[in-house]
């Protein structure tokens, strides 16, 4: 394979758990690409050092010349970068744990990329993501914005309609999907073609390709044989085989949405405060100057394959690979049922010229309603995120596929506007 440097990288929110996961992506991939700079960029400071000395210390000893800079100048951070990982979140994990508790007093799941907590985190994060593009459009303006932070698909969706970059959202659902395939019938990773269809977290494989022989057939026959897989999503057989489709991860919350919702309940925990402890016990090894690579723990974070799936895309974007990535772009005329100026997850072509989605055609009559729903649900959030109308929040909240009914829509949108109002600005005019 070619090898290609890439002057400089910036990532938005490096103060995150999962900088040392992406630096160790870049560090495994050193061979095919190098990296002048790693610039990580971040509002809090306290993080920025832990995590980012954390990092210094893996660039050193892995031995490669990458210099990693830490930044809480945001210009500064993004001026000159060919590539901008954002990878953040508004509000910190205490957000999070909002979004997940309020709803469940309306008995709404309360979860942080699907129903009221997708919502929430969007309109926090939106205007500050238009923010980080305006720098971009001044001081990198042909560099590509890889999104990361969730909900992605509606972080994308406000980046294509509001901005003049060059934009791809990126989730790896896809490539755990892949490697569960892989797993499933003893093949490589790279023997595995998925059609893969929908959008971020609202996605379902509608066949699976195993070194070019259609195996769609064989994996329904034999749905039984893979509860063990870890990477498998887990749906009752009977649901599979009633849709014809594979469900992925994160339709759990709309196939399972009682049962969801009674095991939230009775939680002692939050997801979010499960992962604020995770990252407290992180953030002590990473300023542990002794800790020279990244910690086993990082695997209970979630995010695997992260750093796999972004430079993926990095390298094909730089060294014009021409291959089939499974990324979040603007539909076009990909899926037949969704606006052309939608969002969607497919497998794309990606190379130096862009991302190119792959003609899917029209979802399968099982999905349509479901697949057109959430998209209604999601270009109403990005239009909520941007007027800062709270008329425009009750229907973007109204019309998510998990909400029953007007009163919840009003009621939620209420208490979690006031709950969320200091990272609000848009709405307190």
């Amino acid at each position: 394979m070619a090898r290609s440097g890439i002057e400089k990288i910036t990532v938005i929110g490096g103060g995150s758990s999962y900088t040392p996961e992406l630096i160790d992506g870049f560090i495994q991939n050193e061979e095919n690409l190098q990296v002048g700079e790693i610039a990580l960029y971040d509002i809090d400071e306290e993080r920025l050092n832990i995590v980012g000395g954390m990092a210094q210390r893996m660039v050193r000893y892995a031995e490669m010349d990458t210099k990693v800079t830490l930044n809480l100048d945001r210009p500064k951070a993004i001026d000159g970068a060919k590539f901008v990982l954002s990878s953040m979140r508004v509000g910190k994990m205490q957000a999070r744990i909002l979004d997940e508790k309020i709803p469940l007093k309306y008995n709404v799941i309360g979860q942080e990329t699907t129903g009221p907590g997708g919502t929430f985190k969007a309109f926090r994060t939106i205007p500050v993501t238009l923010d980080i593009a305006r720098d971009m459009e001044k001081y990198a303006p042909d560099a590509w914005y890889i999104n990361f932070t969730n909900p992605s698909g509606i972080m994308t969706e406000a980046l294509l309609k509001h901005t003049n970059l060059n934009v791809v959202g990126l989730c790896n659902n896809p490539i755990n999907t892949i490697a569960a395939m892989a797993e499933v019938f003893h093949v490589e990773p790279k023997d595995v073609f998925l059609e893969w269809m929908g959008l971020n977290h609202v996605n379902w494989v509608r066949r699976v390709y195993i070194k070019g022989k259609d195996m769609t057939q064989v994996l329904m026959d034999r749905l039984e044989e893979f509860v063990d897989i870890e990477e498998m999503p887990q749906f009752d057989p009977e649901l599979v085989r009633t849709l014809g489709v594979f469900p992925t991860y994160y339709l759990q919350y709309y196939y399972y949405h009682s049962l969801r919702l009674e095991e939230a309940k009775a939680a002692e925990k939050s997801r979010g405060e499960v992962v604020l402890e995770v990252e407290k016990e992180l953030l002590k090894k990473y300023a542990d100057p002794n800790v020279l690579v990244k910690p086993e723990e990082l695997s209970q974070r979630g995010g695997a394959r992260y750093s796999e799936a972004a430079v993926n895309l990095i390298l094909s974007l730089k060294l014009d690979r021409r291959d089939v990535q499974i990324v979040v772009t603007r539909n076009g005329n990909s899926i037949a049922d969704l606006p052309e100026d939608a969002s969607v997850e497919v497998p794309c072509v990606v190379g130096a010229h862009g991302v190119t989605p792959l003609v899917m055609g029209h979802f399968p009559e099982s999905i349509r309603s479901l697949g057109q729903q959430a998209k209604a649900w999601e270009s109403a959030t990005v239009k909520a995120a941007i007027s800062g109308s709270r008329k425009d929040a009750i229907l973007a909240m109204l019309q998510n596929p998990l909400i029953p009914d007007f009163p919840t829509a009003v009621a939620l949108t209420d208490e979690m506007m006031e709950a969320h109002k200091e990272y609000l600005p848009q709405f307190y005019k």
